[in-house]
């Protein structure tokens, strides 16, 4: 599932108040890279890890894709 389509369900499910199953809202969250854990950390990995990327891809002389 993409951002565009998670975000859509998950915007409707909230203005028709629908219910969401436990293992949709979990593949929505994903999609729209949303995590519930409290952790810091993992947030700043994977901040670095898409610098990383972004570097390589700049040194590559190759172009960005989003």
């Amino acid at each position: 599932m993409k951002y565009k389509e998670a975000k859509r369900q998950f915007e409707h499910a909230l203005k028709h108040q629908k219910t969401i199953s436990i293992p949709k809202l979990r593949r929505i969250m994903q999609a729209m890279n949303i995590t519930l854990e409290p952790s810091e950390s993992k947030e700043v990995r994977y901040l670095k890890n898409e610098i990383k990327k972004l570097r390589k891809q700049i040194k590559g002389g190759g172009r960005i894709v989003s």
